[in-house]
């Protein structure tokens, strides 16, 4: 079932990814593009749309950003912010407590990373992007992150079923955020290493990453 839920998500979050990332025509002829900060090369310095500030892409096109910086999509047309994200935290741990069941649950691939997230989604993205809100969303699974080790090797693989079996569903962030919601909680990966950056990237061409730690 889980695998299940996996396909359905990546698949729809394609909807977004073509009205907001690809800059393929939408609705009423309104142009959507990924902002600049996600097109620059490794080398390039360009501005963040939201905070104004510098960046710098690393070699796997994500933007770094600091704990408790926000990264989001905007509209280049009218400065319009339609999708916010941020991590909170990202804290490697080497136990959980089960959702269900007793005993605490051990990673099958060195640590847990407990991240700690909370993103927001416009209402009126669904007009822009042309599709129903109901067939529009944003996955927040652990399938759309991964994590860059201190040397910028990056695991993509970070999905395990005993990090799916950690934490109660009321500390859990929920699987997706869809338009007009807001959402708080938090994502169990299931990595080989506790230090480096954790990265959201649902669609693994290019998105923003977090330093580990509190």
């Amino acid at each position: 079932m889980h695998e299940k839920a996996r396909i359905t998500l990546l698949s729809v979050v394609c909807v977004v990814a073509v009205g907001l990332g690809f800059g393929i025509p939408a609705a009423k002829g309104t142009m959507f593009q990924l902002p600049a900060e996600l097109q620059a090369g490794s080398d390039t310095a360009v501005q963040d749309p939201i905070s104004g500030k510098k960046v710098v892409t690393d070699k796997h096109d994500n933007v770094a950003k600091k704990r408790g910086e926000t990264a989001g999509l905007v509209d280049e047309h009218d400065g319009k912010t339609y999708f916010t994200f941020e991590v909170l935290s990202a804290k490697t741990v080497s136990s959980c407590t089960p959702r269900v069941g007793v005993g605490m649950l051990k990673p099958e691939n060195g640590y847990f990373l407990v991240v700690d997230v909370k993103a927001s989604m416009a209402a009126s993205i669904s007009q822009q992007v042309g599709g129903s809100s109901v067939d529009i969303f944003m996955p927040v699974i652990a399938e759309a992150f991964s994590v860059l080790s201190p040397t910028g090797k990056i695991q993509r693989e970070v999905a395990s079923a005993a990090a799916f079996g950690c934490l109660t569903e009321k500390e859990l962030a929920p699987p997706l955020i869809s338009p007009g919601e807001k959402l708080r909680g938090k994502v169990v990966l299931d990595v080989p290493f506790d230090d480096g950056r954790v990265v959201f990237d649902p669609e693994e061409n290019g998105g923003w990453s977090w330093p580990l730690g509190e």
